[in-house]
């Protein structure tokens, strides 16, 4: 259900620019986010917040009796890294740490920066239409990404809280917006015995991608969470630790 995968960095990092913007806006979800372990550089990277890079240079100098400078000392510089959002550590909680024992990088921000980021399109033309039905906005919820930085593994996971929504109408006014506008939606009960019920929504114009334009969908407690991969091990993986 995503147009991208974690090898595409360009709209990854539009949702970085896109939640600094607000963030300088005075938004009152979007504070200042403590850099994660470990620099993220690849695709969901994008997904930071503001861009900040730290270079140490190399210096020589030359000895007092004039003899030949002194070899440039070893640079204490590593790739630039971008500080994270962190709006709701609440709601990253509920993504994998870990998934098939590989490390994900968590983030979170305000689901309007996300679907402010480019490109346009894909599921962020999905939600205004089905957040509207409980009576909010995409300014009024925050999205947590889960996601790794290996190129081997095309996987993300993404939880979206609606505070007050039942889980059942969450997924089936989803289920309803996604089909109106045209996706494909099919709902597996106890989906691979992992006892839950999930959506597998399918974008038409995204069915070429990395991912073929599929995205898993099921809902707990007010949230709904999203896995985004082309691996059913990972997809299995994710399913059994998830809420």
């Amino acid at each position: 259900m995503i147009r991208f995968s974690h090898r595409t960095a360009a709209p990854l990092l539009g949702v970085v620019m896109a939640a600094t913007l607000l963030a300088g806006c005075g938004s009152a979800k979007a504070s200042p986010a403590a850099t994660p372990s470990g620099s993220p550089s690849d695709a969901i990277s994008v997904t930071a917040s503001a861009g900040t890079s730290s270079s140490a240079v190399a210096s020589s100098s030359a000895s007092a009796s004039g003899s030949q400078p002194a070899s440039p000392a070893a640079s204490a510089s590593a790739e630039p890294t971008i500080p994270l959002p962190h709006v709701s550590v609440a709601l990253e909680d509920q993504l994998p740490t870990t998934i098939e024992s590989v490390p994900m990088i968590k983030l979170s921000l305000i689901l309007s920066a996300f679907i402010a980021s480019p490109p346009p399109g894909g599921d962020k033309s999905l939600y205004a239409a089905w957040l509207v039905q409980f009576g909010k906005t995409p300014a009024d919820v925050d999205l947590a990404i889960a996601y790794s930085a290996s190129d081997s593994m095309d996987f993300n996971a993404r939880a979206i809280g609606v505070p007050g929504a039942t889980a059942a109408s969450l997924s089936s006014r989803f289920a309803q917006v996604a089909t109106a506008a045209g996706w494909t939606v099919k709902s597996y009960p106890n989906l691979m015995q992992s006892g839950k019920t999930v959506l597998e929504i399918i974008d038409p114009a995204a069915t070429a991608g990395p991912t073929g334009g599929a995205g898993y969908v099921y809902t707990r407690d007010g949230v709904l969470y999203e896995i985004i991969t082309n691996s059913q091990a990972l997809l299995l993986d994710a399913l059994i630790q998830m809420p």
